[in-house]
């Protein structure tokens, strides 16, 4: 049975948004292309090349989507200028460092790819924009929205944020918490058992979840059951740095053998 329900990306291309906080992005573009034989180009910050007036209304919209209250459901309401004008402020800056907003995932999502859109570039390209901001998604079980690490789609969305704030660190962490040992005492303790910012693995982490999105745009299912391979959907930390670091092998033999058709493909 055919795996690929869609045609292979002709490039990846990857956006990067904010202070990354020493992720290798062209390291990430590197390991796509030996492991696809699909050539890759880092397009840097989309909002760079924005004239000021489409700043001003990006900025604009980015405010309407913040969560203000992840207990309830998202509503679009009007923002405060001082709302609008900090959007601008952080769109304006390349390296702008993370101040704990949430944003309506889907709705992010959607204004990256209007955005993508206006440069011409089209569904043949696998896009990946990665971010240092937190978006979260509706869960209709909890009713509560979550912080999450990846939206999969067109543009593929993946936190640096959510990559530290979305999967569970170890149970223990939380009860120790909650009995009030503080934070940085608790982060001595646990070290080495989460991912922390500017945590030197997350580049190495990250493989897996840029992997991930291209596996969407193949095939339209990004993950894995297999605890071992690295589309494994993660929801604890520890399952994140087994899955991308600790692993049998990188990939499942179903997914290995995918990505080894991707690469005689190439070859064509």
């Amino acid at each position: 049975m055919n795996d690929f329900i869609r045609p292979t990306p002709s490039t990846l291309g990857l956006y990067e948004e904010g202070d990354l906080d020493g992720l290798n992005i062209i390291e990430l573009g590197q390991y796509l292309e030996k492991k696809t034989r699909i050539p890759f180009c880092i397009r840097g910050n989309i909002y760079q090349s924005l004239p000021e007036k489409e700043k001003v209304e990006v900025a604009e919209e980015l405010a309407r989507i913040r969560v203000r209250d992840p207990g309830k459901r998202f509503f679009s309401g009007v923002p405060l200028q001082a709302e609008v004008d900090y959007e601008k402020r952080r769109i304006s800056d390349p390296h702008w460092k993370i101040f704990g907003i949430l944003y309506e995932g889907a709705l992010y999502q959607k204004k990256i790819s209007d955005l993508i859109f206006k440069e011409g570039l089209v569904f043949e390209c696998c896009i990946i924009f990665i971010t240092n901001q937190l978006f979260g998604t509706w869960d209709r079980d909890d009713h509560q929205y979550h912080a999450r690490v990846s939206l999969y789609g067109f543009p593929s969305l993946i936190s640096l944020a959510g990559l530290v704030e979305a999967p569970a660190k170890p149970k223990d962490f939380y009860i120790k918490k909650q009995m009030g040992t503080p934070v940085e005492l608790l982060k001595e303790e646990f070290q080495g058992r989460f991912l922390d910012y500017g945590d030197s693995r997350m580049t190495e982490v990250l493989k897996g979840y840029v992997m991930q999105a291209l596996f969407l745009h193949l095939t339209g299912d990004p993950f894995c059951e297999d605890r071992d391979c690295r589309l494994f959907n993660s929801h604890w930390q520890e399952e994140v740095l087994h899955a991308q670091m600790n692993g049998k092998y990188e990939f499942c033999p179903r997914h290995a053998a995918i990505l080894k058709e991707l690469r005689g493909q190439a070859k064509v």
